[in-house]
């Protein structure tokens, strides 16, 4: 009852808003702004440093401000500070060649050495970038973040032969590669800055030089971006806009701003979403589109847990994943608009033949509706094991951030596990800053979690559960798996690699490695007078920057 009166207000105080007219975009408004001023917003913006990277939401603002050596539109990769490469036939090796006019926002030159430095210092195992996983197909990487210390950061693959050159060389071969270094981790920085602000780089924008097509003229920690065009970008002439402001918001807030003709770009509430889908007239001068942003979600168990140890216990994870009703949660919390998932693999990912990964190897480990027989049987075996005698001495705590939608699901989760297994399950908020890092230094029972593709392939997903990824906290550990992860890139033929993934994946969803959750079909609406807008999948979920006003 309390979920559904929470939907009815919201959606009333949404239908009061929208008499206001979504006003449109690219005119001259009261403040004298620029007819090509775009104002979007975001959730967080958790740092701009590029090697500090860890959320999808700063990648919307580092790659207006910042540009690597590619640069990804969706499935396409175009030239960034590269403009041409060659890679090796054994995918060993790959080339790039920079261009001679690339620059930093201060008009020096950006080089190769720049990327040599932010690839060494996104190795650098002290610093403990989150991170630092991405690089482990490079020659070196693995030893130097994970070995004994004898292999040094100047030893990884990666050197530059001139200032237009860069090399990197791997230790297996990764055909996924190119796509994957349009990631801001990859980006270059100035060496002389990082060693002069040390832990206040890029916490301001006149503590940080910058290369992509804008530059940030005032960064407000947790509160906005402004960026203008970069005079020195190499592509200055296909940027049309003037300014781009990015406000960080509740997504609720955004869309009341969007109504109000404050915002150009934001997503709907899932609450509301299916009546401004169906009918878009209720958001004057918009286009109301949907989209699946290639978010997986799942809750990420702890498995090393020191306060709760009954989670490192096999049968307790398969009881929360049988015992969960993935169907009913949807309806309730996301009004049917997300997707049940019962793995982790986005099905969207490609596979061989034309078919996606998913519809090549199906998995039916888990239902979309709960097993309560299931869940019953394996809680008793662990309660057993564990010297448990009732269910009701069991407390877990669900770690979630700020956000409405994440709450209604978990809120349910709760509900079904406190009916279903009879334990108790209590829910703690922090902010999205904070659950990254805590998601990340293992701080929590469960913790709410998404992970998009950075490139198309299993791998993108599937690295994140090995047992030295940087960013496992809930250190999943599995030897098989990490042997079929790690192994599958060596084989040159998709069918051996892609199998060896599925192999992989089964064994991280029988052992319950995680509870898988859903798929987001994220509802948004935007300016009908914003050309240039697109939302992909892969890479950075919002490309902006070559947006215009019509």
């Amino acid at each position: 009852m309390k979920m559904k009166k929470l939907t009815s207000l919201l959606l009333a105080l949404i239908m009061v808003l929208a008499l206001v007219a979504c006003g449109g975009g690219g005119g001259e408004s009261e403040g004298g702004e620029s007819a090509q001023d775009l104002h979007i917003s975001i959730t967080a913006l958790p740092t701009i440093d590029p090697q500090q990277f860890n959320s999808a939401s700063s990648y919307v603002v580092m790659k207006g401000i910042m540009e690597g050596l590619v640069r990804t539109k969706g499935n396409d990769v175009n030239p960034g500070v590269a403009e041409s490469w060659e890679i090796a036939e054994d995918n060993m090796k790959m080339t790039f060649h920079l261009r001679e006019d690339a620059c930093w926002s201060d008009g020096s030159p950006l080089t190769a050495n720049d990327f040599v430095y932010a690839f060494r210092r996104l190795a650098d195992p002290e610093k403990g970038f989150s991170y630092s996983w991405v690089l482990y197909e490079i020659k070196n990487a693995g030893d130097i973040l994970y070995g004994d210390g004898s292999v040094g950061v100047e030893e990884l693959g990666v050197y530059a032969p001139d200032d237009h050159t860069f090399v990197i060389e791997f230790d297996t071969p990764a055909p996924y590669y190119l796509g994957f270094l349009d990631m801001p981790c990859f980006y270059p920085v100035k060496q002389e800055l990082v060693e002069q602000y040390g832990d206040e780089y890029a916490l301001a924008a006149d503590k940080m030089l910058t290369n992509g097509p804008f530059v940030a003229t005032e960064y407000l920690v947790d509160q906005s971006v402004t960026m203008v065009p970069n005079e020195n970008y190499w592509d200055r002439e296909s940027i049309k806009l003037d300014k781009c402001v990015v406000d960080i918001m509740e997504s609720e807030a955004a869309f009341a701003l969007l109504e109000t003709g404050e915002l150009d770009f934001a997503n709907i509430p899932v609450a509301v979403a299916p009546a401004y889908l169906a009918d878009n007239s209720m958001l004057p001068d918009c286009t109301v589109e949907s989209y699946m942003s290639g978010a997986v979600d799942w809750f990420c168990i702890n498995w090393a847990s020191e306060t709760n140890p009954i989670l490192g216990n096999k049968d307790f994870r398969l009881a929360l994943n049988y015992a969960l009703d993935r169907e009913e949660y949807i309806k309730i919390a996301t009004n049917g608009l997300y997707a049940e998932g019962t793995r982790f693999v986005l099905p969207a990912v490609a596979g061989t033949g034309g078919k996606t990964y998913c519809e090549l190897y199906p998995m039916d480990v888990y239902k979309t509706t709960a097993e309560t027989d299931k869940a019953t049987e394996h809680l008793q075996a662990a309660m057993t094991a564990m010297g448990i005698s009732d269910p009701s001495q069991i407390t877990i705590k669900l770690k979630i951030s700020d956000d409405a939608t994440a709450a209604l699901i978990v809120e349910n989760c709760q509900d079904q596990w406190q009916r279903n297994l009879g334990i108790n399950v209590q829910i703690e908020k922090v902010t999205y800053k904070a659950m990254l890092a805590d998601r990340v230094a293992g701080d929590f029972d469960l913790i709410y979690a998404g992970w998009m593709p950075d490139y198309d392939d299993p791998y993108t997903y599937l690295s994140y559960f090995v047992s030295t990824n940087s960013q496992n906290g809930g250190k999943f550990a599995n030897e098989r798996y990490d042997e079929l992860v790690n192994t599958a890139n060596t084989y040159p033929d998709a069918e051996t690699r892609l199998k060896m993934y599925a192999e992989a994946e089964q064994i991280l969803l029988e052992e319950g490695g995680l509870v898988p959750l859903q798929v987001r079909q994220v509802p948004y609406a935007y300016k009908s007078n914003l050309k240039g807008f697109g939302r992909f999948y892969l890479g950075s979920e919002i490309d902006w920057y070559n947006c215009y006003f019509e």
